[in-house]
């Protein structure tokens, strides 16, 4: 059923005071034929899962929301090994993840506590702590909205990369509504990052499971990044910027305590510290800012509108391109 002039305010974790002219939900497959129907009417949708990735720069948005709300995990398939689990993108991808580590479901643990749904996990091949979700995807199911058909896709065939998969530029007719993942069932903690492996000892390191390590991580993710029910935010609103080996050099030669990290493309760097060092981090520019903890976090102080956030985040790029001569893409979703 669809709703006309819906408040978006409690659906983004934003926090933006937003109304959709139209707004629906897909509850499960009996809503397919009204979906498609309204796709048909509309020409396009704006899917919405948890918000976690989306700024809506105007008080109304003209389009129609679809909201993803199904529901529902399964073990498809499992042996001595391995097993597959099927999760409706509804699912809220934080818990789905504690119910994998709860049960002894190996892999997905670092990526706990990330805001969002499982249908936005393969969109933004999201990625914490030296995982990225694109390596654990089976295959995703989706809906072709422009005809009605049900189809299903192999990981191999998603495009995956950093941060990118097809839906995020193109194939916006087909909308995800269940995603399978390929878990394994003995334990090989990945410690790649200082920032998990020093906060254990070694003791603790000999005692590690799957749910140990999944509340580990929601510690260390909670010790940097603000609650979104406290301060509204969209985690990193940047990504991480990539550089040629050449401009790497030449930057290094400036300052050596600049952070990079290898990449098949030339060298990444870190985008928190090049906001970190043209002052930004723990700055507050009226409703908006980035957070005291985490420089590449922005954060809505309260009130903020998306013109507010979009315009500091401009300010941002264009002090980081003055001073390093490198160019920040944003990560967050503007509408």
């Amino acid at each position: 059923m669809t709703e006309f002039d819906k408040s978006l305010k409690e659906y983004n974790t934003f926090g933006l005071d937003c109304t959709a002219r139209e707004y629906l939900e897909l509850h499960d497959e009996s809503d397919f034929d009204y979906v498609c129907k309204k796709y048909a009417e509309r020409g396009a949708l704006l899917v919405l899962g948890g918000g976690s990735n989306t700024v809506f720069t105007n008080r109304v948005f003209e389009g129609c929301v679809l909201r993803v709300c199904n529901r529902g995990i399964s073990v498809v398939k499992e042996d001595d090994t391995q097993v597959i689990v099927r999760a409706a993108a509804g699912e809220v991808w934080r818990e789905f993840v504690l119910w994998c580590c709860q049960r002894g479901y190996c892999g997905l643990e670092n990526l706990a506590a990330i805001y969002g749904t499982v249908g936005a996990s393969p969109v933004q091949n999201i990625g914490a702590y030296g995982v990225q979700v694109a390596d654990l995807i089976e295959e995703v199911e989706y809906l072709d909205m422009s005809c009605g058909a049900k189809k299903r896709i192999k990981a191999a065939d998603c495009d995956f990369d950093y941060r990118f998969s097809r839906w995020k530029k193109a194939n916006k007719n087909e909308l995800i509504y269940s995603v399978s993942f390929r878990l394994q069932k003995k334990f090989v903690p990945n410690l790649s990052y200082a920032a998990v492996a020093n906060n254990m000892s070694e003791k603790e390191r000999e005692a590690l499971t799957p749910l140990a390590m999944c509340n580990l991580i929601t510690k260390v993710r909670n010790s940097k990044l603000p609650d979104v029910a406290t301060l509204g935010n969209v985690g990193s609103f940047f990504k991480n910027p990539v550089v040629s080996k050449e401009q790497f050099e030449a930057l290094k030669a400036k300052d050596e305590t600049i952070v990079s990290f290898d990449d098949k493309n030339g060298v990444k760097l870190s985008a928190a510290w090049l906001i970190e060092h043209c002052g930004f981090k723990g700055k507050r520019f009226g409703n908006v800012g980035m957070h005291e903890k985490q420089a590449l976090v922005l954060v809505n102080y309260g009130g903020a509108s998306g013109r507010e956030i979009v315009d500091f985040a401009s300010l941002v790029k264009e002090t980081v391109l003055q001073n390093y001569g490198v160019n920040l893409e944003i990560e967050a979703h503007l509408v």
